[in-house]
């Protein structure tokens, strides 16, 4: 009898609640360990990326840069530092050279992510800079085309890059001591990098499910 009780006064306090603050901040933290299991299984376990550097179609030569997991020492990445937010990737490729011929290059590349909310899609994005490339075997002329092979690949291909959207955090609550269910819909969205984490503050309304 104490237990039923004691749920009736939980419940209850849990529908005033409610019905006082119709609205109320949830906080989803992103840390660095969160990005590197999503990146692992992401290369385990679907196709791995790759982007055409060029339309144009060359029998002797598919130019292409492909992502790796790791290359070289260097993962493939998401690290916070000072605020901000890094990206080492690594990748293979091959290229066209002038004079040179099909050029096959492998290495890993330096990129700072810029987070931007938009607010009429309601949506968070990431958008990845380029900002340096290190290649192996490859002549130094070279790297500077890679690198802007690379980011025009990046910027066609996957900037930006969706992180949250509104829309599919929400979801519906059963309250049955209520008879009812509430509906809980992200409104909108702030974020900040603290102790190498993404937190993303998300507003949520209360609202009775039809």
């Amino acid at each position: 009898m104490k237990k039923h009780f004691l749920s009736l006064v939980i419940a209850i306090i849990f529908c005033v609640s409610f019905a006082k603050a119709q609205t109320a901040e949830v906080t989803i933290s992103l840390n660095e360990p969160f990005f590197d299991a999503f990146l692992e299984a992401m290369f385990t376990n679907l196709k791995q990326p790759d982007f055409k550097l060029s339309e144009t179609e060359n029998e002797d030569c598919v130019e292409k840069i492909k992502l790796e997991r790791e290359m070289n020492g260097v993962k493939t990445a998401v690290k916070f530092k000072n605020g901000k937010i890094f990206a080492p990737i690594a990748f293979t490729g091959s290229y066209k050279a002038p004079l040179i011929g099909c050029l096959d290059f492998k290495g890993w590349a330096e990129a700072n992510v810029e987070l931007e909310f938009d607010q009429a899609k309601q949506t968070l994005f990431g958008r990845a800079n380029v900002k340096n490339v290190q290649l192996n075997n490859v002549p130094s002329f070279a790297g500077s085309v890679v690198a802007k092979l690379l980011q025009g690949s990046i910027d066609k291909k996957i900037n930006p890059v969706e992180i949250l959207n509104a829309e599919k955090l929400n979801f519906l609550v059963p309250v049955a001591v209520a008879q009812g269910n509430l509906n809980l819909k992200a409104k909108s969205m702030r974020h900040e990098i603290i102790n190498n984490s993404l937190n993303v503050a998300i507003m949520y309304e209360f609202v009775k499910a039809p």
